[in-house]
C-alpha cells in the first residue's frame, strides 16, 4: 500500500465519521432519545433488511473489481509472453525475416510500455499504433519460408501465440476502461446513506455511545466505497496494475 492510499483512505474515514458525528449531534438535539426508543424494533428490522442488502451489494462489488484487476495482471502478463515468444521465434527463421520480426517485437514492447500504458493510466485512448504493429506481425509470421514439417510446426505455433498476444490485449484495452456502471454507483452511494439513516433512527442511552455507533458504521461504509473506487480501473488511481507487469516479463525473456 502506497502513501497516497493510506493518506486518502485516512482522510475518507476522517471526513465520514466527523459527518456522521455531526448528524448524530443533531439527531439527538431535536429528537429525544425516549422517542427514538419506541422505535427501535421497527428501526431494527429495516436496518437488517438494509444492512444485508447493502453487505451483499457492496461484497459483490469489491469482489468484482478485483477479480478484474487480477484478470488484467494476467492478461498483461500473458501479453508479454506472447512478445517473448514471438521473439524466440524469430531465431529460428532466416536472417532477413527473423531480423523484421525481432524488430517488430521490439517496437510492439516498446509502444505498450511508453505509449499505451501512459495512456491508459490517464484514462485516455491508446491510439493504433499497436494494432499497426500487430498487423506488421501477422504478414511477417504469414510470409515466414515454408521449410519442414519441423519448420510448419514451429509457424503454427507462432500463429497461435500471435493469437494469443491479440485475445490478451483486448482484454488489456477492454479493461482499461471498464468501470462500473453508473447506476452501480448510484446503489452503493445510496445504499451507504440510507444505511446511516437507519442508523441514526435508533434510541441508544450515552451520547458517546450513540456517536460511536453511527461514527463507526459511517467511516466503515466509506471506507468500502473508497476501496471501490481505488480498484475500479486496473490501469489507473492508486492500486493500478503498472507497466512494470509487462515489461518485467519481457525483459525477463530477453535476457534468458
Amino acid at each position: 500500500m502506497n502513501a497516497q492510499i493510506l493518506i486518502g483512505g485516512l482522510v475518507v474515514v476522517a471526513v465520514a465519521s466527523g459527518i456522521a458525528i455531526v448528524l448524530g449531534l443533531a439527531v439527538q438535539r431535536w429528537v429525544p432519545v425516549a422517542d427514538r426508543q419506541e422505535n427501535n424494533d421497527v428501526a431494527g428490522i429495516a436496518f437488517a433488511i438494509i444492512g444485508v442488502l447493502y453487505a451483499i451489494l457492496m461484497t459483490f462489488v469489491i469482489v468484482s473489481v478485483w477479480e478484474s484487476g487480477d484478470a488484467a495482471q494476467a492478461s498483461s502478463r500473458a501479453e508479454a509472453r506472447a512478445v517473448v515468444d514471438l521473439d524466440r521465434y524469430a531465431e529460428t527463421l532466416p536472417d532477413t525475416e527473423g531480423a523484421a520480426l525481432r524488430a517488430q517485437t521490439a517496437k510492439y514492447a516498446q509502444i505498450v510500455e511508453r505509449q499505451e500504458w501512459p495512456a491508459m493510466a490517464e484514462g485516455h485512448a491508446v491510439g493504433r499504433a499497436g494494432s499497426a504493429v500487430v498487423a506488421q506481425l501477422w504478414r511477417t509470421v504469414d510470409a515466414a519460408p515454408a521449410g519442414d514439417d519441423a519448420a510448419v510446426a514451429r509457424q503454427a505455433e507462432a500463429r497461435a501465440t500471435l493469437r494469443d498476444l491479440v485475445v490478451n490485449r483486448d482484454a488489456r484495452l477492454a479493461a482499461a476502461g471498464a468501470g462500473l456502471p453508473k447506476v452501480m454507483w448510484l446503489a452503493l452511494v445510496v445504499g451507504d446513506v440510507l444505511t446511516l439513516a437507519n442508523a441514526l433512527m435508533f434510541g441508544v442511552k450515552g451520547s458517546g455511545e450513540y456517536l460511536s455507533i453511527v461514527a463507526m458504521l459511517s467511516a466503515m461504509s466509506a471506507l468500502m466505497l473508497f476501496a471501490v473506487y481505488e480498484l475500479e480501473y486496473p490501469f489507473q488511481r492508486g492500486e493500478s496494475v503498472t507497466v512494470e507487469v509487462f515489461s518485467s516479463v519481457v525483459d525477463d525473456g530477453a535476457t534468458s
